[in-house]
């Protein structure tokens, strides 16, 4: 297992560009040797594939879906490595390498846990589903979203292998993923000559963006109207400079300068809602400063609004999962929701399928930063968590009660 989490981060699927084509050649190579043969390859370009693969049960029904995405986040700057990005490394019990955490290492562990149900001849009425989809890093237009617009994947639950942690490893179980909305801020100003600027009247059009971007950082989230949600205490967070850009050269003054944002949604707020909040915010800062022009413009789908989602603490898979992970690691998870995006609403929202936003091997923390990390030991508590709850959700029901709704521990 450790072996294998070592050949997926010595893999390149590096997100953008995107291409996910060797490391899908990896994975199902590796699960023929494990006994696991018949995975599919579905692609909606031939540089990004999606591998399925089931393990039936008797019955074939329900269908319990593991999932975890192939790409990774770019390394940034290898300077700030102590180790190898490309190249699974275990230093005092811990593995580095670039998306070890987000999501390598987890799926190692679905593997594992898969062949490991195979191995002992499990009891599964129901089918297990393993889906390693692409783009997830990017919006996931070539992973998730094709797949559930094409119905090429269909469960009756889902758990996606997203780091769990944030203090600690395994800390919480996450029922909700939080939405997602960016937009660029495009301040406009005066391009001319800049050895004149002392001289003529003109607008310096970063000068200008700075001054928005403060007031957005300092007073944007005050003004967002949302309901609250007891696994988000926090609310909806607020990310604003995540990109900036502006002028064209020295000697020119600066006729435009913008900044990007992302804000972080919970349940129940909107797109309309949010645009409506974001546009009166610009509009107050309009009214108090009459030379500043500035407009908003949201990104095009996806990314101008990923729908949040939640999944019941009764769902009977998130029981499963509870009941597995309270066996291997001798205590019940806290249940939470996700400060990140996952894939969970495509699942959830348009694909049907209830689904648990995060429950993984490593800490959000140290996803997308120098030096990804996680214990080796968590990669095997994830793989029996995965074998075990596998076990539970798809074990033949009990004669004792009237329907599957509540699956029993063994």
């Amino acid at each position: 297992l450790l072996d294998f989490a070592c050949e997926l981060v010595a893999t390149p699927s590096i997100n953008p560009p995107g291409d996910e084509r060797a490391v899908a050649r990896l994975l199902i190579g590796h699960m023929a040797r494990l006994g696991l043969v018949g995975a599919e390859i579905k692609a909606k370009k031939p540089e990004r594939p999606n591998v399925l693969f089931r393990l039936p049960g008797k019955e074939g029904s329900p269908v319990l879906m593991y999932n975890g995405h192939l790409d990774t986040k770019p390394i940034g700057e290898r300077g700030r490595w102590q180790t190898d990005p490309l190249r699974g490394t275990v230093i005092d019990g811990r593995l580095y390498g670039v998306g070890i955490g987000d999501v390598k290492g987890g799926l190692a562990a679905m593997v594992y846990a898969v062949a490991a149900l195979r191995a002992v001849g499990a009891p599964l009425v129901g089918d297990l589903l393993l889906v390693f989809s692409a783009d997830e890093e990017a919006g996931s237009a070539f992973g998730a979203q094709y797949l559930v617009e094409e119905g090429l994947v269909q469960a009756d639950a889902a758990l996606l292998v997203e780091p769990a942690g944030i203090q600690q490893e395994w800390e919480s179980l996450h029922l909700v993923s939080r939405g997602n909305s960016c937009f660029r801020t495009k301040v406009y100003g005066t391009q001319m000559h800049s050895s004149i600027s002392d001289r003529l009247p003109g607008v310096n059009a970063s000068v200008k963006m700075a001054y928005v971007l403060w007031r957005m950082a300092r007073d944007l989230r005050s003004r967002l109207r949302y309901p609250p949600h007891p696994l988000c205490p926090q609310g909806p967070t607020v990310n604003v400079g995540v990109t900036v850009k502006g002028g064209v050269f020295y000697g020119v003054y600066p006729g435009c300068a913008e900044f990007g944002t992302d804000i972080r949604v919970l349940p129940g707020m909107t797109w309309e809602q949010l645009r409506e909040d974001v546009e009166g915010f610009v509009e107050e800062l309009r009214r108090e400063d009459p030379e500043l022009r500035v407009e908003i413009e949201f990104e095009p789908d996806p990314l101008r609004w990923i729908e949040p989602s939640e999944i019941s603490p009764e769902a009977p898979v998130v029981q499963a999962v509870l009941g597995a992970a309270e066996r291997v690691l001798g205590n019940r998870p806290a249940l939470s929701g996700y400060p990140a995006t996952t894939d969970a609403p495509v699942f959830q929202l348009r694909g049907g399928i209830p689904t648990i936003a995060a429950f993984g091997p490593g800490r959000i923390p140290l996803a997308h930063s120098p030096n990804e990390q996680i214990t080796v030991a968590s990669l095997l508590q994830a793989a029996k968590i995965y074998a075990l709850a596998a076990l539970t959700f798809l074990a033949p029901p009990d004669p004792s009660r009237s329907s599957f709704s509540q699956p029993h521990s063994q």
